[in-house]
C-alpha cells in the first residue's frame, strides 16, 4: 500500500530557556514590520510578559489585542479582526495557551484572504501545554447555539513556533497540569487513529513517556525549569502531524462539552479520557497496548485486554494524582443538555470517521461522564 505524510507548513519552532527574546529576530527574518500581538486578559493584566514582548519588538509593535476568550467566542474574532486590520498587521503573534492561539489562526486567515501563508505569517509563543499551535486547525464557538465549530487551512499554521519555558512559570498550576493532561490526550488520539502513521506512533509514544516522567515532576517542583522543557517537548511530540492522523473521540467530546458548558479544554480531557479508553477499547485493543507500553505497564504474555483495562486504570490514576475535576457535574453541565452534546459529537466526527456506536452509544458514554 503506498501512503503519504503530509508535514505542516512549520519552518522552525525554536525552545529551550530564555527562547522568547529569538521572537524579534524572526520577524526581521521574515520580512515584517508590523507586528500585531494576541493574548488574554490575565496574561496582560497579571504578568508582565506581553509588555516584555512589546518593549523587545521595539518599533515593530503595532498593537495587541488582549481580549481573547476560552473557545474562542466568534465575536472575539470580529473584534480582533478589525482591530489587526485598522493597525496594518502583516504578521500576528498569539501569546499565551490555546485560546489565543486559535483565535490568532483565525484572524490571520481573515486577513490572508486568497493571498499564501507568507502574506501575513504567525509566530506563536505557548504558555501552556495545549500545543495547539502545531495544526492548521482552529476551533472557535457561535454564541448563538454554544456549538464549536473548526476551521482547516493549511495556511493558518504558525511559521515559527517558541517554547520558552521561562515564559510558563506565572501560568496557574491547575491550567499547567490540565493541558498537560491535554498533551497526553493528544498523543492517545494519534496512536489509535483510524488512520495511523508510523513518525506519528513514534512520536506519541515518546510523548506519553515524557509526560509520565516529567509532568508529576513540575508539580512537585514548579520552579523546575527543566523539567517544564521537557513537558513543552512532549506536548510538541503529542501533536505533530496529528492532522494525518485525524482524532477519534476524545477531542470531539472536549470540543462540544466544552463549548456548551465553558470547560477548559485541559479539564475535557481529564474527564474523557478514561471513559473513551474503556469503550474504544474492542476495536483499539492493539493501540491500547501500546499506550500501555507507554506508561511502563508489562504487556509481554498477557491478553491485550486485560493489558488495555490495566492501562485505563493507569491513566485515570495518573490524572487524578492531579486533583483536577473529573466528572462533568464538577464543572457546571446540565444533565438535559447531554443528549445535544452528543449530537454535536456525532455531526462533528464526521469530518473524520464514522463513529462508533452511534448518538445513543455516545449518550450513554456521556451520562458515565457525569
Amino acid at each position: 500500500m503506498i501512503r503519504e505524510y503530509k508535514f505542516p507548513q512549520l519552518e522552525k519552532v525554536i525552545y529551550g530557556a530564555g527562547s522568547l527574546v529569538q521572537v524579534p529576530k524572526e520577524i526581521e527574518r521574515l520580512g515584517k514590520e508590523r507586528a500585531f500581538i494576541m493574548t488574554g486578559k490575565s496574561m496582560a493584566t497579571k504578568t508582565d510578559l506581553v509588555r516584555k514582548l512589546e518593549t523587545l519588538l521595539e518599533d515593530k509593535w503595532v498593537g495587541t489585542y488582549s481580549g481573547c476568550q476560552q473557545h474562542v467566542p466568534s465575536g472575539n474574532i470580529a473584534e480582533a479582526t478589525a482591530r489587526a486590520r485598522e493597525a496594518q498587521a502583516d504578521l500576528i503573534i498569539s501569546f499565551g495557551g490555546g485560546s489565543p492561539v486559535d483565535a490568532a489562526k483565525i484572524v490571520a486567515l481573515e486577513l490572508l484572504g486568497d493571498r499564501p501563508q507568507d502574506a501575513v505569517p504567525q509566530i506563536a509563543i505557548s504558555t501552556t501545554l495545549s500545543v495547539g499551535e502545531f495544526t492548521p486547525f482552529a476551533g472557535y464557538t457561535n454564541e448563538q447555539t454554544r456549538v464549536k465549530a473548526v476551521r482547516s487551512d493549511k495556511r493558518i499554521m504558525p511559521k515559527v513556533i517558541v517554547l520558552d519555558p521561562e515564559v510558563t512559570l506565572p501560568t496557574p498550576m491547575q491550567l499547567w497540569l490540565s493541558t498537560g493532561v491535554k498533551a497526553l490526550d493528544h498523543a492517545i488520539e494519534a496512536l489509535w487513529s483510524v488512520n495511523p502513521q508510523p513518525l506519528t506512533d513514534a512520536l506519541a509514544m515518546e510523548a506519553i513517556r515524557k509526560l509520565h516522567h516529567y509532568l508529576p515532576l513540575t508539580m512537585k517542583e514548579p520552579k523546575n525549569i527543566a523539567a517544564r522543557g521537557e513537558c513543552q517537548v512532549a506536548g510538541w511530540f503529542s501533536i505533530f502531524g496529528l492532522g494525518n492522523v485525524g482524532v477519534r473521540l476524545s477531542h470531539i467530546f472536549g470540543h462540544q462539552i466544552g463549548a456548551r458548558w465553558d470547560v477548559p479544554h485541559g479539564i475535557t480531557s481529564c474527564i474523557t479520557i478514561p471513559h473513551c479508553m474503556r469503550f474504544l477499547a474492542p476495536q483499539t485493543l492493539d493501540r491500547q497496548v501500546l499506550i500501555a507500553q507507554a506508561f511502563g505497564v508489562k504487556t509481554d504474555g498477557r491478553k491485550p485486554e486485560e493489558v488495555a483495562a490495566e492501562a485505563a486504570n493507569v491513566v485515570e490514576g495518573f490524572i487524578d494524582s492531579f486533583g483536577v475535576p473529573r466528572r462533568l457535574r464538577d464543572v457546571g453541565a446540565k444533565q438535559e443538555e447531554l443528549p445535544a452534546v452528543a449530537h454535536a459529537v456525532i455531526e462533528e466526527s464526521a469530518m473524520w470517521h464514522r463513529q462508533q456506536g452511534g448518538e445513543e452509544a455516545l449518550l450513554g458514554l456521556l451520562h458515565q461522564m457525569w
